[in-house]
């Protein structure tokens, strides 16, 4: 986890000449403040953490309260942790009047992460107030930042670009990824992204799971390569019979599941080529209802059957409604983990996603924030 943001006071040691300017009607004839923007790093790629620091200086006789930096980042710029004392709103960092006596420096360090590609200008402004009262303006020379997006050959979109940034394009084409999540609204719309962005590309996609809601559209308007297999035993009521509709009782006869599987598999339109996706939504039901040792061995021939028809699996599997070991026996059968968990910030519960593993793949290990309005779009 990078080091939160850091605020340090020292003595001053070397100026930086900025422009500086009464915010009000009086002029200094001798500049109060002098800034400088430190940026470690001028080219990152989406989703990688950078470190950008901001050095406040009073160069003159008289103490000054700090009172905010306007602007200090772009729209598309977001800091990685806590900010701790310093708070930002509206893109602003509330200084709290923070006091900086004569050569005196104050030191904020930001650690920083952009989803978005593309080069941002960092030019903040820096509000101060001497001892009269009077309000005054700091400008830093600006700095550029320039953020790539990297995208390797042989992967799967996940259909949500800021998980695609993580691992450097989308999941690994032909791999097994399990989606480890607590049930809730993130997790639905992240699944929902991967199965349309699929269908909509006009690939081969599987979906194996107890429930219709949120697929029926895509069943009814992709039937030529988005197939369906419903385990439920009221599934005659919640979806309609269609070619590419498996209907299945439940999840108790795991025989039956894989013989519709296998009956699909040679129904496939040998004629639709490019990458094939297949997500498995039922594993927690399996789990209860089978336990480790027959779902290990299930889902070690489904995985491989998968691979061997080129497809790349997710899978989505809800950790909490199982013992730990039962959760690890699972975890191992797959090349790769991706992970939805909350922690509480403040008075709120947030939630987030990171990588946990990518067998013998390139990916980023940063902690991505999950927000509802950014899967919805």
């Amino acid at each position: 986890m990078p080091a939160p943001i850091i605020s340090t006071t020292s003595s001053f040691a070397t100026p930086t000449t900025t422009h500086e300017k009464a915010v009000g009607l009086e002029r200094f004839q001798q500049p109060k403040v002098q800034a400088n923007i430190i940026l470690k790093e001028k080219e990152v790629k989406t989703g990688e953490d950078f470190g950008l620091e901001i050095q406040i200086a009073n160069v003159g006789k008289e103490a000054i309260s700090l009172a905010k930096i306007e602007k200090i980042l772009p729209e598309c710029i977001e800091p990685v942790v806590e900010l701790g004392y310093y708070q930002i709103e509206d893109m602003h960092l509330d200084m709290k009047g923070k006091r900086l006596g004569p050569l005196e420096v104050e030191e904020i360090k930001l650690v920083l992460r952009s989803f978005t590609k593309g080069p941002f200008e960092i030019n903040p402004r820096i509000i101060y107030v001497d001892e009269t009262g009077n309000q005054m303006l700091s400008e830093p020379e600006p700095v550029t930042i320039n953020v790539s997006e990297v995208i390797l050959q042989g992967r799967i979109t996940t259909g949500y670009t800021d998980l695609d940034s993580l691992l450097f394009g989308g999941i690994p084409e032909n791999h097994s990824v399990i989606l480890t999540s607590p049930s809730c609204d993130e997790k639905d719309l992240l699944v929902k992204r991967f199965l349309e962005s699929g269908a909509k590309a006009e690939q081969i996609t599987f979906l194996i799971t107890t429930e219709a809601s949120g697929v029926k559209t895509l069943a009814e308007e992709f039937q030529s390569n988005f197939y369906v297999f419903i385990c439920n035993p009221q599934v005659n009521t919640i979806i309609k019979s269609q070619p590419n509709v498996f209907k299945l009782k439940g999840v108790e006869n795991l025989t039956e599941i894989s013989i519709a599987l296998a009956l699909a598999f040679r129904r496939l339109d040998e004629s639709i080529s490019g990458p094939r996706r297949a997500c498995i939504k039922i594993i927690s039901d399996v789990l209860l209802q089978h336990h480790a040792v027959s779902t290990r061995r299930w889902l070690t021939t489904l995985i491989s059957n998968l691979k061997s028809y080129g497809f790349t699996t997710l899978a989505i599997m809800n950790p909490y409604m199982h013992s730990p070991q039962e959760v690890h026996a699972i975890l191992g059968l797959f090349d790769g983990e991706i992970s939805i968990y909350e922690k509480r910030n403040k008075e709120e519960v947030e939630k987030f996603l990171k990588i946990r593993k990518m067998y013998d793949q390139r990916y980023l290990e940063s902690e991505l924030p999950l927000r509802k309005e950014r899967l919805e779009t």
